[in-house]
């Protein structure tokens, strides 16, 4: 047996400490203060006005950053938690025009703007701790954000439908209740998902808040003690896995809309043609070694047996969020409500999903959602064609 030099482990174990020493301050000292910092100084930016809806027994915290100004989409949100009862609390993380300051006035209840710093979280720390002196005569709290279309014409009433969960805490869709299995050992995936597991989170675009989770005092801890940064994976690690991970260890109970811990009974029992088409318009948005799995599966068409394509399709639920992945599918069987953003710009294939999904919704708001879209894919110069 071949062993390592002693001077060899020295180098490596003198190399691996210079490397913490240089970063630790990089890594602590955000850790230690930025909360600190952003409360007593970034905070002091904030500006809340009076909207001009009235509280209701329900409160929406809708968190916006409408770089291009208020959109149509953003709008229509609001009128829909208006329609079920909600007053919208709208907290944007950019400094607003006038018009748009305006606008956003007649369809909210409360109106805050905030620095950019925290990401959704962030925004919903500062909604949460301006509304918490109203909790105590609330029965519902829900936050939502715009990195999705909602709600999608001819869907399920999302908010209506948390409420029927019956649950203390409620989400859309779960991420990574499963480990994220190799892309290239696809066929090997077993599915057996868990909210037990490390990384699994509900996801953070829309979530629904019982009484006993917001009226506690620990839940109140959570916000003003959450450790705020612009790292966004850090953000994804303390937001929405942390407050998954705080519901669920303190025995609350919780679920989602889109349910998909037996998603691989209901691939199973699809007709073959339908199955194809669910692997068809898969959104994968930023994992080029999927994508191309995918170009191959669709090319070799009906010469791949069924289970290659379920356990396929499996595997990049695992690896990407159903979120994301599934969207046409949820939207068409299960009436989901929400649509995401981001894969217009991350990927040209999921961009082009994306514009069929919207093509096929109905009604002015199915178009205003359409011209969005290509709006989104103009800026980003996002063209038709094959992924690139």
């Amino acid at each position: 047996m071949n062993t390592i030099p002693l001077w060899k482990v020295k180098r490596e174990l003198a190399r691996v400490l210079k490397q913490l020493f240089w970063k630790w301050p990089s890594l602590i000292i955000p850790f230690l203060f930025n909360r600190l910092y952003y409360d007593l100084v970034l905070a002091r930016n904030i500006v809340v006005a009076e909207g001009e809806q009235l509280i209701t027994p329900k409160i929406a915290i809708y968190l916006i950053f409408p770089v291009k100004g208020v959109l149509k989409s953003h709008v229509r949100a609001l009128e829909y938690m208006i329609e079920n009862g909600y007053a919208p609390v709208v907290v944007s993380n950019i400094t607003l025009q006038f018009e748009d300051r305006q606008l956003l006035k007649k369809k909210c209840w409360k109106l805050i703007e905030r620095p950019n710093f925290g990401y959704d979280f962030g925004g919903y720390r500062d909604g949460f701790l301006h509304i918490k002196k109203y909790l105590k005569d609330i029965d519902r709290l829900v936050l939502l954000n715009d990195s999705v279309w909602f709600p999608l014409p001819g869907s399920k009433n999302w908010l209506q439908s948390v409420e029927e969960l019956a649950v203390d805490y409620a989400g859309a869709v779960s991420n990574y209740g499963i480990d994220r299995h190799p892309q290239h050992r696809f066929q090997d995936i077993n599915w057996i998902y868990s909210t037990s597991h490390n990384n699994f989170h509900y996801c953070s675009f829309a979530l629904a808040i019982s009484p006993s989770v917001f009226r506690s005092k620990s839940f109140e801890r959570f916000w003003r003690k959450f450790r705020l940064t612009n790292d966004k994976t850090r953000t994804v690690r303390r937001g929405e896995i942390g407050l998954s991970k705080w519901v669920i260890s303190r025995g609350f109970t919780h679920a989602q809309t889109f349910d998909i811990q037996n998603i691989d009974r209901e691939l199973s029992d699809l007709p073959e043609a339908e199955l194809r088409e669910v692997l068809l318009n898969l959104i994968i948005p930023e994992d080029p070694a999927l994508s191309a799995i995918k170009s191959e599966l669709l090319a070799a068409s009906t010469s791949v047996d069924r289970t290659t394509v379920e356990k396929f399709i499996l595997t990049v639920i695992a690896r990407q969020g159903a979120g994301y992945v599934m969207s046409m599918f949820a939207i068409q069987r299960m009436g989901f409500a929400f649509l995401k953003k981001s894969p217009v710009w991350l990927n040209r294939d999921a961009s082009n999903i994306t514009v069929e999904i919207a093509k096929q919704l109905k009604g002015k708001f199915g178009g205003e959602i359409l011209s969005e879209i290509q709006a989104l894919r103009a800026e980003r110069k996002i063209k038709q064609g094959a992924v690139g």
